[in-house]
């Protein structure tokens, strides 16, 4: 009985009404009802977080949280890009493989460029495409093994899942196998690269497919 008796309290006192909520800086989110001078413990934050949520489905995510006596916080979870492919524009895509609106006429200079991916990808949502997928597999492994060291990882080609390609720095392309083989290629690649940068030898390609790499030098 005082449970109740306490929770019947908490809603009808009027520490509890809300008299501030807090909206992400720069944000165009808006709530459709207004929600000040309700009671905080009424609000249905899920259901408000959904709400706003349908405003930019390219979130992340939305959260509402309460903040006693009487505020409410609404935060908006930006989704991180960690590469690009092209549509009809150049659109950013997550490691989930959601790609984000709007979409630029040029490429950017800070994200790895995704090529040879299915052609029905969908932007503003989740895509399950296999071959966008292996790309951004592949290139979590290229960050994990962190075999390019300080060089610049510019494109992943994943046009043919059996001959991955990727380029480096602009103009070094370095020919692979298939995802399978990735780990055995990029031990080879770490040591290819070593003698390169030791020899200071100018090269166009550098080919993992076989147990002794073949460089191809730059003419």
């Amino acid at each position: 009985m005082a449970g109740w008796a306490l929770w019947d309290h908490a809603r009808r006192t009027d520490a509890f009404r809300i008299a501030q909520v807090l909206m992400p800086p720069d944000s165009s989110l808006k709530l459709q009802e207004p929600i000040l001078n309700t009671n905080l413990w009424d609000l249905d934050i899920q259901a408000l977080a959904a709400e706003l949520k349908r405003q930019q489905p390219w979130l992340k995510e939305v959260r509402v949280v309460r903040q006693l006596p009487n505020a409410v916080q609404v935060e908006a979870i930006p989704r991180i890009p960690v590469a690009q492919v092209r549509l009809t524009r150049w659109h950013s895509v997550d490691q989930e493989g959601f790609l984000l609106p709007p979409g630029s006429a040029a490429a950017s200079d800070d994200l790895v460029r995704f090529s040879g991916t299915g052609p029905a990808l969908s932007v503003g949502k989740a895509n399950t495409d296999e071959r966008l997928l292996l790309a951004l597999q592949i290139l979590q492994k290229l960050r994990r093994s962190r075999v390019l060291g300080s060089r610049w990882l510019t494109e992943i080609n994943v046009a043919d899942p059996q001959q991955i390609r990727f380029i480096v720095d602009g103009e070094l392309e370095v020919r692979c196998g298939s995802e399978d083989e990735l780990d055995a290629h990029l031990a080879r690649l770490r040591a290819s690269l070593r003698a390169v940068s030791q020899q200071s030898m100018p090269v166009r390609y550098i080919d993992l497919r076989f147990k002794e790499p073949v460089v191809g030098p730059r003419t």
